[in-house]
């Protein structure tokens, strides 16, 4: 019994440090995003076929890697940024309105040049109606991302939990009904889920965070100038480090085939959950330090400890029961992807290491680093996947993430060591 008072007592003292409650709902936001993700493809490998499940996941991949680039960042701009504005109703609107443009542009653009980079994907191309859905599917999405991380920048992290949740509660209402469509169902699930969360997120989470706010156009010069640099210095970064989840279904697509990156989505899926604590623990240490530079050191080793305290732990349980976990999916997916989880299972630790460096280098404005440690990442990642796919299957995309988590990890370690003994010579002249 005092046991539970204990861990009690110290959750709630972790629940009332704003690094850990922010935390807290980040990481809740992953958790749900991969739990709904898991139910919505559970239903969806049991209500379609492989084939139009490997399809939507697909189009889908192609949505995410459209947006990310279409943000430019803004959103990282918002929170470091937002902070030290004196109008931040204006760089709100400004942020919002330009998110929503570029989604339009990317979005166009990717689709004049679809028979190029994705030719599985060119349908897309002959029909005005899923044309038009598509694009602006990816400018909801691009806004959507910008919203939640203006929730992040305010420190109230629940209303981007709240986003999420009317995410996943709308496509896994629609999974079903729109089973009929096929492939066509699966991507309008998730669309029109955006769409309602887009839509309540500013007219009904915003006005509440910042009273009087209202969602209008605007495109300020002078917000661009100020926070469009360090931006896209995070949007380069950001980009690359994203490129390892959104390019790599479209890989696994072309050189395995459909079903092949229906088997490796779900375990790519898992193995998401699991470095999800590293992820939003970094995404709160962010915003921390950027209200509150001077404790940097502080909150990144808080976050980096309890981090790794949950993923450590969390990786070699889901490593052993790896066969047993998928298989609730199909017998196919626990054939298929066992071995893809377990390298995931490798990387998780590493990935929890990344995530903490890269928001280090976000709060102290390394951008540079931040760009270098990312190609560094991506290639690693994406080279080795690529390379390695055709002889060892979906295996190689977990050998590919455990090469590039390590090497992004070695820099990290790399230049805390440095630092230590900078600041240990400073001491001692």
């Amino acid at each position: 019994m005092n046991l539970w008072r204990a861990l009690w007592g110290w959750a709630k003292g972790l629940q009332q440090q704003p690094l850990f409650a922010n935390a807290g709902y980040l990481l809740g936001i992953e958790a749900l995003n991969s739990l709904a993700g898991f139910a919505f493809w559970g239903l969806a490998a049991r209500l379609y076929a492989p084939q139009e499940v490997g399809l939507a996941i697909a189009v889908l991949s192609a949505v995410s890697l459209i947006s990310g680039i279409a943000g430019l960042g803004m959103g990282v701009g918002l929170v470091r940024y937002l902070p030290e504005t004196s109008a931040p109703t204006r760089l709100l609107n400004t942020t919002l309105t330009s998110c929503a443009l570029m989604g339009i542009l990317a979005g166009s653009g990717y689709l004049l040049g679809i028979s190029l980079w994705s030719p599985t994907l060119a349908p897309l191309q002959h029909s005005a109606l899923y044309a038009a859905g598509f694009v602006s599917y990816v400018a909801l999405s691009t806004l959507g991302t910008a919203l939640k991380m203006a929730y992040v920048a305010h420190r109230r992290a629940g209303y981007s939990l709240a986003y999420a949740g009317l995410v996943n509660a709308g496509r896994l209402g629609l999974v079903g009904p729109l089973a009929g469509l096929g492939a066509v169902g699966l991507v309008t699930a998730t669309g029109a889920a955006v769409l309602l969360a887009g839509a309540v997120g500013l007219w009904g989470f915003m006005p509440r965070l910042r009273p009087g706010y209202w969602p209008r156009p605007a495109l300020s010069w002078a917000d661009m100038q100020a926070t469009v640099p360090y931006s896209i210095g995070n949007y380069v970064g950001g980009l690359l480090a994203q490129s390892t989840q959104t390019v790599m279904p479209l890989i696994v697509l072309e050189t395995l085939g459909q079903e092949a990156n229906a088997h490796a989505y779900v375990a790519l899926l898992l193995g998401g959950l699991l470095a999800s604590p590293g992820a939003a623990l970094a995404g709160s240490a962010f915003a921390e330090g950027a209200n509150v530079p001077c404790e940097l050191d502080s909150i990144l080793g808080r976050a980096a400890t309890l981090g790794l305290a949950i993923t450590v732990p969390g990786s070699l349980w889901i490593a052993l029961a790896a066969p047993w976990v998928l298989r609730l999916f199909g017998a196919d997916y626990a054939l298929e992807g066992a071995g893809l989880l377990r390298w995931l299972c490798l990387a998780a630790p590493l990935a929890v290491i990344k995530s903490i460096y890269f928001s280090m280098l976000r709060v102290n404005k390394q951008v540079g680093r931040l760009i270098v440690s990312s190609v560094v990442f991506a290639t690693a990642t994406l080279g080795l996947s690529a390379v390695l796919m055709p002889v060892l299957g979906m295996a190689a995309c977990g050998i590919g993430l455990l090469g590039g988590n390590g090497l992004v990890a070695a820099l990290a370690v790399g230049q805390v060591i440095s630092g230590e003994r900078v600041r240990s010579f400073a001491r001692s002249v």
